[in-house]
């Protein structure tokens, strides 16, 4: 009965190397869509000129100051209860 068993087993394992060898070697799946790669020849670009206003200038300014035209009257605790009223949006 042993005897039986393994002759079985080593016909079942040789049976299935040779068919797993012959499947690597022969079969090869079909491809279901198989498009030919096709390289453009030529690229069309398209250009668009946009003008631009730039004024850069190198040089180190002539004056340290900023002068402003709006004045601020009044003391520094107006102004800051002036703000706080606007925080609160009354």
């Amino acid at each position: 009965m042993i005897k039986e068993f393994i002759f079985c087993s080593l016909i079942l394992w040789q049976i299935g190397f040779i068919v797993y060898l012959l499947l690597n070697k022969f079969y090869q799946p079909k491809k279901l869509f198989t498009q030919p790669f096709v390289r453009p020849s030529v690229v069309e670009v398209e250009h668009v000129d946009i003008k631009m206003k730039k004024q850069i200038t190198t040089e180190k300014p002539t004056s340290a100051y900023v002068k402003s035209d709006e004045v601020i009257k009044g003391k520094v605790k107006t102004q800051k209860n002036k703000l706080k009223k606007l925080r609160r949006g009354l």
